[in-house]
């Protein structure tokens, strides 16, 4: 074989081997994604008992509650009269409190929709939401991801209620209220999901079934993010009393799993939510891992003795099934919680399927039905709950009601253990792993094998003050959820930069905002607990550019600064910078005695604002405009683009030494008077140069008529070192002469709108002859704010050593007659600055907490304090329509007929909406703004058609979209008058 032969050979023989390598590396790229394990991260339950969350549903479990009860009278009464108990084992049942209580407000639902809304959708809402909050994830964030909705629904119990043979209660929101589709599916629509959305009806197994297709759905790739569980609510006593029928229920109301008096199951209400994601995406993006999906398996009965009946064999290929899709050996599980229903014939096979396959050492066998009865379509997800609770805290909570062993069942040879005592679960070397089993009624079988979560690294203490945001979509909503806090923290013993982190970066931010700037969780515990019942007012709601106000001289104190020099880097790098630019020490100066010399304080004031400016845009904090007061105009215009800081330092060094020069022509004067009282006795020379918010007003002028108006004010006075002429015609000969020496100054264009305050417009052309101006003419500052707020602005940071434009700024909000705000940096004494971070973060501005609090553990908080009212179907008075009413408004005088056909379509419009005044609906403003969708047009439409008898168009709320617009074709085309 020649060479050429042999090289081509080789040649080919090497690209083989790496088409090989490469189809290995797919293929096992493909292996792992189908068996990587899937990452439990957040959990959300409403469970009998008041078990209201994770934690509470630990403790009912842990302390050995029995959650059933009789049925409670409110349900009764709810029924009516002939839907009540009739057999001894429909007295019992393991139930949720108010479960016609609803947050609709919050989930922006009309409340004639949240009324037909079937209360398993209003739960699987309430606690998916919470379920997200739990794992750290701001639903928000999620929009128009791929992530999947998988709900287990098997009852229709509202839909029942809701008939009753009275079609009266039914209008076109009741199809979308109670059929089980639209419980996910409104889900997905209210948070913009995009992944699969689907209902899951197999009976007893659907939650369960629902948690196993989102593993396979997050394996595939089809979701990046899945919210699983299952709800039931017991509200029609027909279906319990269908079930008893079938011997299944227990008639003394225990559920008695394993024990040789086991006589059936309870029927149980409750809702479940977990949180999935592939174990290596909630690694990568820093979540709490609470525990780990290894596999699942999910199967059928096939043929069985009956259709209800359980077969033993396929439970055992199911569990086979399971621990191979999960690579668990069958010795290593260690606790499998049943689906354990206390049924004679289904405890036996349920138990020697599992004795067949699982041959370890040990094995506890755990059944929630004991403690909260049978939850059915929600049953699995909560056995698997409380799994990851047992997985955390170390430990399986006894089952209730066992003493004897069911004749039917030998322990002996196997590894089985029924507790009736918590047993002790620590960690070891080995990770523990556990099962969770659920059956459905028609034949479909689930299993979802568990691991405890990784191992993970103690954090490091986290150091120095934080912030700490707290909101939520209303007032009481808010102070409700702050009071949580003390309490919380006493039990929980959270670490301050973990909580943090928590609070801010991993939930939704609302409307109504609170901010508490603490040093330690004790010292948040008691500003929490100290916040009481005050007065809340909303975030604003566009807040617009944030503006940067620069305030001028006279703002200035001994020591300014000084604090954040030193616990600040970047502040300090910065005025460092600014310092050696300078012909003095300007670090010297903050604590020197020449902070009342123009020439000094100008160039002091200068480089503690770019220092700020600096330390605030680390934090994320940047201005959309600036305005400048005075010699705040140089820090405006350097932090807008237009003066280098080198230039912006001569600047302000050649203005402050000139301006010294005016220090025989007047003083400043502070007086302790009312703005009003100050500026209705000024006159001539004397000006109000500023007002302090500590109720002081700052006088300037000459001394002898500074004397005079204070005499007349009758106010005391002090007098403060500070020469003063400034911003007057007095100024021109100095005002030219700056101009002169500034002829070097080139201002570069601004990249920010600057708004000035000798023009009270837009800044243009920063020359010499801008700069001249500063100092000669008036500050028009309520002009500039004005112009800033014209242009959308509405929240104010003044950058200063103490405030003194901010009573200014709100005057002038209100002036205008626009909801704002605005926030100091620091005050005189301290350099308090994450307290502006915090005001800023109440009024409405976007803060970028990822600077402030950085990664950290995610930790449990307070859960969402649902403001519940109650909504039911048939709730709503039902209004009697005259039955001549068109013949009485053709009778009225055409100006009377079109006012009482207006009302009568806004009445109609707010029966719909279900709101509390017909003023509620202006007559001009379209329906569709006012949350008229368009299942509820259909709805005005039978209104109108049951008030007039006129068979009106599909299309009228469409066509005629405003109450006058519908009012006006009523008198037209059904009346015949105009």
């Amino acid at each position: 074989m020649s060479s050429e032969v042999e090289d081509r050979y080789r040649s080919r023989l090497v690209r083989a081997a790496a088409a090989i390598k490469d189809l290995e590396a797919r293929l096992d790229r493909v292996r792992r994604e189908r068996t990587e394990p899937i990452a439990v991260v957040g959990m959300g339950c409403r469970f009998p008992g008041d078990a209201n969350d994770p934690e509470t549903f630990w403790r009912l479990l842990r302390n050995g509650v029995d959650a059933v009860t009789e049925v409670p009278k409110d349900r009764v009464d709810r029924r009516h009269a002939p839907d009540q108990p009739t057999s001894e084992a429909g007295r019992w049942g393991a139930f949720l409190s108010e479960v016609d209580g609803f947050d609709a407000e919050f989930f922006g639902i009309p409340p004639r929709e949240a009324a037909r809304l079937d209360p398993q959708h209003r739960l699987v809402l309430e606690v998916a939401w919470e379920a997200l909050e739990h794992a750290g994830i701001v639903p928000g964030s999620l929009a128009g991801s791929p992530t999947g909705v998988f709900v287990g629904m098997s009852t229709n119990d509202y839909l029942l209620l809701s008939s009753g043979g009275d079609a009266r209660g039914r209008d076109a929101h009741t199809g979308t209220g109670t059929t089980h589709c639209f419980g996910p599916g409104r889900l997905s629509h209210l948070l913009g999901l995009r992944g699969p959305s689907m209902a899951v009806d197999t009976a007893c197994s659907s939650s369960l079934v629902s948690v196993h297709l989102a593993m396979q759905s997050l394996r595939s790739g089809e979701s990046s993010l899945a919210l699983a569980g299952g709800v039931n609510l017991v509200l029609s006593q027909e279906m319990t009393e269908t079930v008893a029928d079938l011997d299944a229920l227990s008639p003394d109301g225990r559920c008695r799993a394993f024990d040789a008096r086991a006589n059936g199951f309870v029927r149980g209400e409750g809702c479940g939510m977990v949180v999935l994601k592939r174990l290596s995406d909630a690694e990568a993006d820093g979540d709490r891992v609470l525990a780990v999906l290894r596999g699942s398996a999910v199967n059928s009965d096939g043929h069985s003795a009956g259709l209800t009946a359980p077969n033993q064999l396929a439970q055992q290929d199911m569990l086979r099934q399971a621990l191979a899709n999960s690579s668990v050996s069958t010795k290593d599980v260690g606790y499998v919680e049943t689906h354990g229903t206390g049924t004679p014939l289904g405890d036996p096979i349920e138990f020697e399927a599992l004795a067949e396959v699982l041959d370890g050492d040990r094995c506890v066998l755990g059944a929630v039905k004991t403690n909260i009865g049978h939850l059915e379509a929600a049953a699995g997800i909560a056995g698997l709950i409380k799994v990851v609770q047992s997985l955390r805290n170390e430990s399986i909570p006894g089952n209730l009601h066992f003493a004897t062993l069911n004749p039917r069942i030998r322990l002996d040879g196997t590894p089985f253990v029924i507790p009736t005592e918590p047993v002790p679960w620590p960690r070891s070397e080995r990770p523990r792993i556990a099962g969770v089993s659920s059956f459905g009624m028609s034949g479909t079988n689930a299993h979802v094998i568990i691991e405890e979560a990784p191992r993970v690294a103690a954090p490091t203490a986290s150091e120095g003050p934080r912030v700490v945001p707290i909101s939520a979509h209303t007032a009481p909503a808010l102070r409700e959820l702050v009071s949580a806090y003390p309490g919380f923290i006493a039990e929980c013993e959270p670490g301050l930069g973990d909580l943090a982190h928590t609070a801010s970066l991993r939930r939704q931010h609302h409307e109504y905002r609170a901010a508490f700037v603490v040093s330690s969780t004790g010292e948040l515990a008691e500003r929490t607990e100290a916040f009481g019942d005050r007065s809340l007012s909303r975030a604003v709601e566009q807040p617009g550019p944030l503006t940067f106000v620069f305030s001028g001289q006279g703002s200035q104190w001994l020591g300014m600064g000084r604090e954040l020099l030193a616990s600040q880097p970047v502040f300090a790098e910065v005025f460092a910078e600014c310092d050696a630019l300078a012909p003095f020490s300007l670090t010297d100066e903050l604590a020197g005695s020449r902070l009342d010399e123009t020439d000094v304080v100008q160039p002091v004031l200068f480089g503690l604002q770019v220092a700020l400016v600096a330390l605030l845009e680390s934090w994320g904090i940047t201005p959309g405009a600036v305005i400048g007061h005075s010699i705040g105009e140089v820090a405006a215009a350097h932090t807008a683009g237009a003066l280098s800081l080198p230039d912006a330092m001569r600047l302000a060094v050649t203005r402050g030494r000139i301006m010294r020069r005016a220090s025989d022509s007047g003083r400043m004067t502070a007086v302790r008077a009312t703005p009003e009282a100050a500026r209705a006795m000024v006159t001539g020379a004397v000006s109000v140069a500023a007002v302090n918010d500590s109720g002081s007003v700052v006088l300037a002028g000459p001394e002898r008529e500074l004397d005079e108006v204070v005499d007349r004010i009758g106010g005391r006075a002090r007098k403060l070192d500070v020469r003063y002429a400034f911003h007057s015609p007095e100024m021109a000969p100095l005002a030219a002469e700056l101009a002169a020496e500034l002829s070097w100054l080139r201002a570069r264009p601004t990249t920010l709108p600057m708004y000035s305050t000798v023009t009270g417009k837009p800044a243009g052309e920063l020359d010499a002859d801008y700069w001249a101006a500063n100092v000669r003419e008036a500050v028009l500052f309520a002009d500039a704010a004005g112009a800033a707020i014209d242009a959308g602005s509405r929240i104010f940071l003044e950058i200063g050593p103490h405030p003194v434009l901010a009573g200014n700024l709100r005057q002038c909000l209100t002036d205008w007659a626009v909801d704002g705000a605005a926030v100091p940096t620091l005050r005189r004494g301290g350099a308090d600055l994450l307290s502006a971070v915090a005001e800023l973060y109440t009024s409405g501005f976007p803060v970028d907490f990822s600077r402030l609090n950085p990664t950290r553990p995610v930790v449990s908080l307070p859960r969402y304090p649902w403001q519940h009212r109650s909504y039911w179907i048939g709730s709503d008075t039902e209004r009697e329509t005259p039955q001549n009413w068109m013949e009485r408004v053709l009778a009225l005088s055409p100006e009377d007929r079109v006012a009482e056909v207006e009302l009568a379509v806004r009445a109609d419009v707010a029966t719909v909406l279900q709101l509390s005044s017909v003023e509620d609906v202006p007559v001009g403003q379209p329906l569709m703004e006012l949350g008229v969708d368009s299942l509820m047009a259909v709805q005005v439409r039978h209104e109108l058609s049951a008030r007039t008898g006129a068979a009106l168009p599909a299309m009228l709320a469409f066509d005629h979209p405003t109450p006058r617009a519908i009012a006006r074709y009523l008198l037209e085309h059904e009346m015949g008058t105009a």
